[in-house]
């Protein structure tokens, strides 16, 4: 790979970023855990899963993956924003202990706003308006130029992420999942309202993106090669995790379902046995 130079991040803005959300969230649930949720014991298992959240986030933004993304390789930048969106904002959304939530978002002065914010309607709306128009060519090239711009698009993939997951992993029961017809129908619009971005980067016959048409080629992928590919990327992306998740739910609701009519039927008056 002649020309091709990647190397791990020190940016301070990213480093800061992740190092002050792991400080915030070492606070909430040690020292100040006593103030927020007194009979709650410290949440060893989320936070395992909140800490590699981070982890992996600085993986996703300051390996050599983000050097590849940002001057080389479409479909690594595309792996880039997957991994950021649906898989960085569901390990911290989990990794939040649901007394943590219950502080953050049932507050007076935020409240009014999560709820309609958090509402499936709005939460889809949301993220594919945002999806779609950063991979506009005039946003998505500035993204590429500037860095601030980049790390704009990117706090905003992860924040539209975490509310695009949050009707199928909520927590709590005052801003609760959306009901299994809902998040079967959510989960399974999601990947259709892709369809042109998909469609847009995967048979364009030119280059969408000429940052990429003027970089070394990485790997022997010409730049239309590469540009398909990140199209492949994110359908099939998109196919496990919206795909796995929705065969969950509707196992999970057949399975409730098929106990409930089970539980009614075993409930059932038996007729009395007519006396001889």
């Amino acid at each position: 790979m002649d020309g091709i130079y990647v190397g791990w991040q020190l940016d301070p803005v990213l480093i800061g970023g992740i190092l002050a959300l792991g400080v915030a969230y070492t606070l909430a649930t040690g020292p100040l855990r006593a103030r927020l949720a007194p009979d709650q014991p410290y949440p060893a298992a989320a936070a395992r899963w909140f800490y590699a959240g981070l982890v992996l986030m600085y993986l996703v933004e300051g390996s050599p993956l983000h050097d590849l993304a940002e001057r080389y390789l479409l479909s690594a930048h595309m792996v880039q924003h997957l991994l950021l969106a649906y898989v960085v904002a569901r390990m911290l959304i989990v990794g939040v202990p649901a007394w943590l939530w219950r502080s953050l978002l049932l507050h007076p002065l935020v409240f009014p706003t999560a709820r309609v914010l958090l509402r499936p309607v709005v939460t889809f709306t949301v993220f594919a308006v945002s999806f779609a128009v950063w991979h506009v060519p005039t946003f998505y090239q500035a993204a590429l130029l500037s860095s601030w711009v980049h790390h704009v698009e990117h706090v905003l993939f992860l924040v539209t992420a975490i509310m695009l997951w949050w009707p199928i992993l909520s927590p709590i029961e005052e801003l609760p999942k959306a009901p299994y017809v809902v998040r079967l129908a959510y989960l399974f619009v999601i990947p259709i309202s892709q369809l042109p971005v998909f469609a847009g980067i995967t048979f364009h016959p030119d280059v969408i993106y000429p940052v990429y048409a003027m970089a070394p080629r990485a790997f022997g992928l010409d730049v239309l090669s590469d540009q398909a590919l990140a199209g492949a990327i994110m359908k099939v992306f998109g196919l496990l995790f919206f795909g796995l998740p929705f065969a969950r739910i509707f196992f999970d609701w057949y399975q409730r379902e098929n106990g409930r009519s089970i539980t009614q039927r075993d409930m059932r008056p038996t007729a009395e046995p007519i006396a001889s």
